[in-house]
């Protein structure tokens, strides 16, 4: 990743992300029905392209943490039941894993795509989320084969924010706990083509139970005041916008998603993005992707005069365009390059705008 204008400093930067993943079907191996396990290790190396040149609040780079590090990022156990209507999942779980997630934004490189910004700030150590996860217990259920309806609760504070270093699991008191709902609607292909098709419209709404520092107000000694009521909301809509007729796996996917939380607290009171995702567009290269988005989250009214009355000035939303390109040149090999353009980095109106340009090697072995 290259900042090559404005932000922090023009520098560039290359950094890494190691994923192994192991799915076990323990009703093959041990006869338990229904019963899976799931293991996933983590390994970050490398620069920080967004923390000490582009400076931006949302990141530019999903596989950036603040300190490299290798740890187990989940181990959980998962029930099912009702021909798979019901399940229970109980360990170390990554929330983005199955909510707020929007299918189509997966090809993008920075981190709004993912997880909203407007939830991605909250709690002490973030929730529970690339790169730290905390034990959760999350229930599923679908209500119709296109319905489904799930919830979680999570330990608030995931791993220890005095040591990132390793896996730790720990419950201390005042840690209180993350819960998300998720209510979604995903309709089945009536043609019965089994062609790529992206459609999927969610609701879901998140709190915690513990209190936190309000950005402004404050106690009698000057202290800010400890408040509950860290919660907010989020919806999404994708939908396959174009199907291809001469190529059938050529298809034009757009999304559309949104979300708000407490001003109180966080810096964003608000995280608005849309976008288009073109595949196969290109003959010979049905896997192929081009993309597009545009992601805005909105600085809160307390944040803006915290910032005041620290002699400092924020603005009203720090914004990024992004423009990709995914090119799956062999079965385990992809290159993607990357444009970002970052409007008012950090909400900061000293820094200027950021221009990012970078290239993303993946390569993928499955067994």
């Amino acid at each position: 990743m290259a900042n090559v204008s404005g932000g922090l400093k023009q520098r560039t930067t290359a950094l890494g992300n190691l994923d192994i993943r192991l799915d076990v079907d323990l009703n093959r191996l041990l006869g338990w029905d229904g019963t899976s396990i799931g293991l996933h290790g983590i390994a970050s190396h490398g620069g920080k392209p967004n923390a000490n040149h582009a400076g931006s609040s949302q990141g530019v780079d999903n596989i950036e943490v603040d300190t490299n590090t290798a740890k187990i990022f989940q181990a959980w156990i998962q029930k099912r039941w009702l021909d798979d209507k019901l399940s229970v999942l109980l360990g170390l779980y990554d929330l983005n894993s199955e909510f707020y997630v929007s299918h189509s934004t997966g090809i993008f490189l920075h981190p709004a795509p993912g997880i909203g910004s407007e939830l991605a700030q909250t709690g002490l150590n973030g929730p529970s989320v690339f790169p730290t996860s905390s034990m959760g217990l999350r229930v599923a259920y679908h209500l119709t084969p296109a319905v489904y309806m799930q919830a979680v609760v999570l330990d608030g504070v995931p791993g220890d924010p005095n040591n990132p270093r390793g896996t730790h699991i720990q419950f201390n008191d005042g840690d209180g706990a993350l819960r998300v709902a998720e209510l979604g609607y995903i309709p089945r292909d009536k043609e019965g083509t089994g062609l790529p098709k992206t459609d999927k419209y969610a609701v879901g709404a998140w709190s915690y139970t513990t209190r936190f520092e309000d950005l402004v107000d404050v106690d009698g000694a000057g202290d800010p005041l400890l408040r509950k009521g860290n919660s907010g909301f989020y919806v999404l809509a994708e939908k396959s916008l174009y199907q291809g007729t001469r190529n059938p796996g050529s298809h034009v996917d757009g999304f559309i998603r949104y979300g708000r939380a407490k001003d109180d607290f966080n810096q964003f009171s608000g995280y608005f993005q849309t976008g288009l995702v073109f595949s196969g567009m290109v003959s010979g290269r049905d896997e192929d992707q081009f993309a597009l988005s545009f992601a805005t989250a909105r600085t809160g009214d307390k944040y803006r005069l915290a910032a005041f009355n620290n002699g400092q000035q924020a603005t009203r939303h720090e914004s990024i365009w992004e423009v990709t390109y995914r090119a799956q040149l062999t079965s385990w090999l992809v290159v993607q390059p990357n444009i970002q353009y970052v409007i008012n980095p950090g909400a900061d109106v000293q820094i200027k705008d950021a221009t990012v340009l970078g290239v993303r090697f993946e390569l993928s072995a499955e067994k």
